[in-house]
C-alpha cells in the first residue's frame, strides 16, 4: 500500500488527534489514526496540551516501535496497553488526582498487513473504509455511542437557544451525563476505547479486510463531511480523499465556519479535531 495523503488539524488550542504509519510512504505496512477524547476534568494534569493529547502522544510513540516487528494485532494491542499503563503510572507519580478524575482515553483505528492480507483493529468510533479494485466498499463506521451523541446534540441545541454558546459552558452543564457515559468505557453495556487500563483489551474489534485496493482511516471529525454536512456520501468521500485529503478537510471547515451557532447542522461542538489517512495500491 502507498500513502496517498494524510492530514490532521485541531479545532482548538490543542489537537488531540494523531496519525502515523510504519514502513515507507511507498510501502506502508501499518497505519493508524487516533482521536483523543475531550477531557471533562477541571484542569489538565499530564501536560502535552491536554490529558487526551498526552495519551495520544504516548500511544503514538509506542506504536512507532511496536509496528516495526511483525506482531499480530491482538498481541500488538496487549503490548500497547501494557506500555500505556506504565506511562500513566510514571506520569501520575506524585500527583494528587481528584476522586472523580476522568482518565485520558482515545479512539484508535489501525490497519496492518499480515502475510498477504490486511487486518484492522478498532477501539472507539473512528472510521475505517476499505474498497476493492472494483470499488466495492465495506464501511466500519457505526458508533456504539451514537444514541448518546444524538441526545447530547439535541440537548445542546436547547442550551444554545437559551443563550449558552460556549463549549466549555456546555461541557460543564452536561458533566454528569458525560461522566455517566464514560463510566461505560469498555463495558458490555457501553463502548470500546483505548485507555491506560487492561479494560481496553475487553471489547476491541478485529476486522479482516482481505486484499483491499484502497483504505481510508479517519476520525469522526473528518467524517462529519458525510454524516453532519452531507458534502459527500461514503463512496464520494473515498474518491475525494484519494484525490486530496486536505481539500476534503477544507470543505468541511468551510461548512463549519458558515454555521458557527450549530443551527443549520446540529452538533455539540461547532468544530472538531479532524484527521484522515488514505492508502492505495
Amino acid at each position: 500500500m502507498r500513502l496517498l495523503g494524510a492530514v490532521s488539524e485541531g479545532s482548538g488550542a490543542s489537537n488531540e488527534d494523531g496519525f502515523g504509519f510504519a514502513g515507507t510512504p511507498d510501502e506502508v505496512t501499518a497505519a493508524w489514526v487516533f482521536d483523543g477524547v475531550t477531557g471533562i476534568n477541571a484542569r489538565n494534569y499530564l501536560g502535552g496540551g491536554s490529558d487526551a493529547a498526552w495519551l495520544v502522544a504516548k500511544a503514538q510513540a509506542r506504536l512507532q516501535q511496536l509496528t516495526q516487528q511483525p506482531v499480530a494485532l491482538e498481541g500488538l494491542l496487549e503490548e500497547l496497553v501494557n506500555g500505556l499503563i506504565e506511562d500513566f503510572a510514571t506520569g501520575t507519580a506524585g500527583l494528587d488526582l481528584p476522586r472523580d478524575y476522568d482518565p485520558p482515553a482515545a479512539c484508535l483505528i489501525l490497519v496492518q498487513r499480515e502475510a498477504n492480507e490486511w487486518r484492522a483493529l478498532r477501539l472507539g468510533d473512528s472510521c475505517l473504509m476499505a474498497r476493492g479494485p472494483d470499488r466495492n466498499h465495506r464501511i466500519f463506521a457505526a458508533s456504539p455511542n451514537n444514541a448518546f451523541d444524538h441526545w447530547l446534540t439535541r440537548e445542546a441545541r436547547k442550551q444554545r437557544d437559551a443563550g449558552v454558546l460556549d463549549v466549555k459552558a456546555l461541557l460543564t452543564a452536561f458533566a454528569p451525563q458525560l461522566r455517566a457515559g464514560r463510566a461505560k468505557r469498555n463495558r458490555p453495556d457501553g463502548y470500546s476505547i483505548l485507555e491506560c487500563s487492561r479494560d481496553a483489551l475487553a471489547m476491541a474489534e478485529f476486522i479482516d479486510l482481505e486484499t483491499p485496493a484502497e483504505i481510508l482511516l479517519c476520525t469522526d471529525g473528518y467524517y462529519r463531511a458525510v454524516d453532519h454536512y452531507q458534502l459527500f456520501d461514503d463512496q464520494d468521500l473515498m474518491t475525494a480523499s484519494a484525490e486530496d485529503v486536505a481539500q476534503v478537510l477544507a470543505a468541511l471547515r468551510r461548512a463549519e465556519a458558515e454555521d458557527p451557532d450549530c443551527q443549520r447542522y446540529p452538533r455539540f461542538k461547532p468544530a472538531d479535531d479532524a484527521t484522515a489517512l488514505m492508502l492505495a495500491l
